[in-house]
């Protein structure tokens, strides 16, 4: 007799129906206005909706009244928004030092702290989200093992069969003391002996998918994905290969090939004295035992104080027993006061789920048929036939996907909405969880997904960027704002450029679709705790201890001056993807074009429930509840599809639509006879056969026969909307060495952000689909000036542009320009002059030329703002003309006055700052830089005896290279006729 156990799964719980009406949002008035007039004075000045976010870090729980009202008062200050308040942990990740424990999470402590920070937010006019845990993955310690996350345990015996016998029942593995059901014990004839057909790989998971809970030796690694044992991978992996039945390679000579057929599968009823009693016909038999249990899933990154198990986020009853157990309370006690407007969770990194209370019958519900004797090909067994096998996988993932929705992310906006609150829950990855990632969005008042800096963790874009997933969700469910965790990293510490670093991360969320960033992270850190102070150890650390944060307004009015943009109107996006009903399916980043329309044109994701509930058909277009109208459905790459939306796509066919795809193969899951007709004959029915490359009228529309939605539109005789038409730069979204855009509109208003990722300035010339005159409305300096531009035959617009190293700018098109013209270089001057040095604490340094600190020997390790000064001779100006300084290098930020008058602070290249008013014909020259903590950490790390900094995260090694520092190189007069 053979025996072996193994676990399949992870989590399940109550039922519901699925679906109900969108909840309402707190937003209010979204931060749009059709008036040019308003919008120049929304750039000048952002509202509060177009300011930045953050999340504000308790961490450990560890901060105090005081603290509180500071960091508020100076996120005021500083022109923020709100925050989203976070208790959390993390402090001792990565080896660094633990902080204080501060009060437990909901504790009557806690609570007072938590009460202080809204009726703070309330006199300062912020807004506040809070995440509603300590940490993330919803649960801690009053989650009890029956409503925890849940997954499927199996065992197997083998018997002989042709005579009776008693044979004792098989036991999945369970933890002791943990939950666990049985489902039903199952015997199947195994027609080609004990061994098993060869397992596909998938190409699922990678070097950080979350550990194989519970899964004992032997079970399918393959197997263990599409069956939503576990996460798919890291960074929203491609999962379509789990649809392969193999039949076009492994299985193209067995198509038929099953273990058993599923008639043949029985279900068995273990005697009074526990043991089966078989009389099995002739031949090997298998026995399965199933059943389902505790994942062991734990709540991630808490405080000290809330640990416990993540609860089953298929359990309606979960959800609401974690609710009132602590969120109710903390409604309760916000009653008083107005800043609470949102409520939030973190990203999902639990692994995977696949069962819970219920789940057969929901199962049968939604896909229409039993799934208990499928169960056994979570072994590897194969029934009925190898699709029909793979379909039913698929099945399952639906399945989960759809009741996670249902009952958790649905059930969330509603008891949020009954509070008048928001949702704003990052649910869509980026670890590869069992999910309609979009459909996770559909009631959240903000969709939220992040992406990161440049950083050790995640360097490669695929890794980073996962914008254009909540771009779409608010086009499709007709959200306003796409929020993003933004600039979030893994090392090194306080060692983000300003200007290489943070701003070109910043622009390429924002041509991928954001519009609110929420920066990751604010650490509350009180004043026991030194500088740089107490951390957690991710995130670009944001907050009053960083060296630039007294000179860092200007760089925050940039962030806001671009939300406030791109909060206007709505996007222009010529094609919707439709990404189909596979699970799990997620959008990551604009460059993996799935719909093969770059480049020059854009485009959105939909999934099925959006398709069919919230976009409407409008002739030949497809329009959203967002407002944006789409020219083109381009329907899956996996040429899987539903009966459902296939009768969709032949409605919007006649109705005068355009669809672009190769024929469909199949569903997705299984379906019944009769519907299996029906699709066979949709499919021959629109396509007719065409070959690819072709195209046809069908009804009023017409069918491409490609899956190149850009050869379509060019055949279509759309012109592209982005074109590169002179210059050595390419258009392409990517975060190195390329120029990309994003393109809103507002009233007739056009506006289009675009970004470059060279490190070098760039002169081209780009055609934009608009008309005109086009203004050029710079973020960092706040200016507009009228564009050089020109008409094209084609109905667009040539635009001649310059930016500078990782340089933006907005291109607004409007009807009539009042705004100057771009002012013209006369001729420049290099400064001549000897500096002086002041850094606090030491004897000024003369210097000749201007170098890094890090190559002067007492400032080498020195972190914080020195003060250059000089005596300057101002050049002789013509009417008209306008004088400028221009340093090659700044390191990080630089505040500059002349003549005791305030000047300009610049960050971003080309770091110019520009005289206005009448000038002396001479005067002291002032520039107080500020660079980053890490010098300072190197040097505290080479000599601890002459430590200057304190902080819980460990000092870098002391042969970490430093970062340039202060002014470097040369600094020249630029002369220009007009006002820059």
């Amino acid at each position: 007799m053979h025996v072996s156990t193994a676990l399949a799964g992870l989590a399940f719980a109550a039922t519901s129906t699925l679906g109900y009406a969108q909840m309402g949002t707190p937003q209010g008035n979204a931060s749009q206005t059709s008036s040019i007039a308003a919008l120049r004075a929304g750039f000048k000045t952002p509202p509060q909706q177009a300011r930045l976010r953050c999340y504000w870090w308790w961490l450990n729980g560890n901060t105090d009244k005081a603290t509180i009202t500071h960091d508020l008062t100076e996120m005021k200050a500083k022109g923020f928004g709100g925050a989203l308040l976070v208790d959390a942990g993390g402090a001792t990740q990565n080896g660094h030092a633990p902080v204080p424990a501060g009060p437990r999470f909901g504790s009557a402590a806690w609570v007072a702290l938590y009460t202080h920070a809204l009726r703070e937010a309330d006199r300062l006019g912020l807004e506040i989200t809070l995440n509603i845990m300590s940490g993330w993955n919803l649960g801690g310690p009053t989650v009890r093992p029956e409503d925890a996350s849940k997954a499927l345990t199996f065992a197997t015996t083998v018997v002989k069969g042709g005579s009776a016998q008693e044979v004792d029942v098989p036991q999945p593995q369970h933890t002791q003391g943990m939950f666990y059901r049985q489902i039903a014990v199952l015997a199947y004839p195994l027609h080609h002996g004990q061994a098993k057909a060869t397992q596909l790989e998938d190409g699922q998971g990678d070097r950080h998918t979350a550990a194989e809970q519970h899964v004992a030796d032997g079970y399918s690694s393959s197997i263990r994905f599409r069956a939503a044992a576990a996460e798919s991978g890291f960074s929203m992996n491609d999962s379509s290969a789990m649809l392969n039945d193999g039949l076009d390679t492994t299985f193209r000579d067995e198509d038929r090939y099953a273990d058993a057929s599923l008639a043949e599968v029985r279900r068995l009823q273990p005697a009074a004295d526990g043991k089966l009693h078989l009389d099995l016909p002739a031949g090997e038999w298998e026995i399965f035992t199933v059943g389902y249990t505790n994942t062991g899933a734990q709540v991630s990154t808490s405080s000290d104080t809330w640990k416990g198990l993540a609860i089953d986020h298929m359990s309606r009853s979960a959800f609401q027993h974690y609710w009132e157990a602590n969120v109710d309370p903390l409604l309760v006690a916000a009653k008083p006061f107005h800043s609470l407007k949102y409520l939030a969770t973190d990203s999902w990194e639990l692994g995977g789920t696949n069962w819970t209370d219920g789940f057969d019958k929901e199962f049968r519900q939604h896909r229409g048929y039993d799934p208990i004797p499928y169960l056994p090909v979570l072994t590897g067994r194969i029934l009925g036939d190898r699709s029909v096998t793979t379909r039913f996988l698929t099945d399952l993932r639906r399945t989960v996907a759809d009741l996670i929705v249902a009952n958790h992310y649905d059930v969330f906006a509603q008891m949020a909405g009954q509070h008048g609150l928001g949702v704003q829950a990052e649910s869509g990855g980026p670890h590869g969880a069992p999910i309609d990632a979009l459909e996770t969005f559909r009631h959240a008042a903000i969709p939220q997904t992040e992406f990161w800096s440049q950083n050790p963790h995640r360097h490669e874009d695929q890794e980073r960027f996962f914008t254009k997933q909540a771009a779409s969700a608010a086009n499709i469910y007709g959200q306003h704002y796409v929020a993003q965790e933004g600039e979030t990293s893994i090392g090194p510490q306080w060692s983000e450029s300003l200007a290489t670093d943070l701003k070109p991360s910043f622009d390429m969320a924002i041509t991928e679709g954001m519009n609110r960033l929420v920066w990751h992270e604010f650490t509350s850190s009180p004043a026991e705790s030194g500088v740089p102070g107490q951390e957690y150890f991710a995130g670009t650390h944001l907050n009053p201890k960083v060296t630039w944060w007294t000179d860092g307004g200007p760089f925050f009015s940039y962030l806001n001056r671009v939300q406030f943009l791109m909060q206007q109107g709505t996007t222009v996006n010529d094609v919707l993807y439709f990404y189909g009903d596979h699970i799990p399916n997620f959008v990551r980043l604009k460059a993996d074009d799935p719909a093969h329309v770059l480049p020059g044109y854009d485009y959105d994701v939909t999934n099925e429930d959006a398709l069919l509930r919230t976009i409407h058909i409008a002739g030949h277009e497809l329009v959203g509840p967002s407002g944006v109208h789409w020219r083109a459905l381009v329907l899956p790459r996996t040429r899987r599809i539903s009966l459902a939306a296939l009768q969709m796509v032949e409605r919007y066919l006649r109705a005068g639509g355009i669809v672009i795809s190769l024929p469909p193969v199949s569903s997705t899951g299984n379906l019944s006879n009769v519907q299996k007709k029906r699709l066979d004959e949709l499919i021959a029915q629109i396509w007719k056969g065409c070959p690819e490359g072709e195209s046809h009228l069908y009804g009023a529309g017409t069918v491409f026969c490609t899956d190149n939605a850009h050869e379509a539109l060019q055949r279509m005789r759309v012109p592209a909307d982005v074109t590169i038409t002179t210059g050595d730069v390419r258009l392409a979204p990517v975060s190195t060495d390329s120029v990309d855009a994003i393109h809103r509109q507002v009233a007739g208003t056009q506006i289009y952000y675009l970004r470059s990722s060279y490190a070098t300035e760039k002169s081209f010339t780009i055609a934009l689909r608009a008309t005109g005159d086009a203004e050029i409305w710079d973020p960092v300096t706040g200016s507009a000036h009228r564009a050089r531009t020109a008409a094209m035959p084609d109905g667009r617009s040539r635009v001649s542009v310059t930016l500078p190293a990782y340089g933006s700018a907005a291109i607004v098109f409007l009807q009539h320009s009042a705004s100057g013209d771009l002012p013209q270089l006369v001729h420049t001057e290099p400064v001549k002059a000897d500096w002086s040095l002041a850094i606090p604490g030491r004897e000024s340094v003369h210097l000749t030329e201007l170098k890094s600190w890090t190559e002067i020997d007492s400032t080498k390790y020195f972190s914080g703002t020195g003060v250059y000064s000089t005596s300057l001779t101002t050049p002789k100006l013509s009417a008209g003309e306008t004088s400028c300084l221009r340093f090659e290098g700044v390191h990080e930020i630089a505040r500059v006055t002349f003549a005791g008058k305030p000047v300009a602070t610049t960050w971003a290249a080309p770091y110019e700052v520009c005289l206005r008013g009448p000038l002396p014909e001479s005067g002291i020259l002032e520039v107080a830089v500020t660079n980053l903590w890490h010098n300072r950490r190197v040097g505290d790390s080479v000599d601890p005896s002459a430590r200057q900094t304190k902080s819980n995260i460990a000092l870098p090694s002391p042969d970490e290279p430093l970062l340039p520092s202060g002014l470097t190189g040369g600094v020249e007069w630029r002369i220009y006729r007009g006002r820059p």
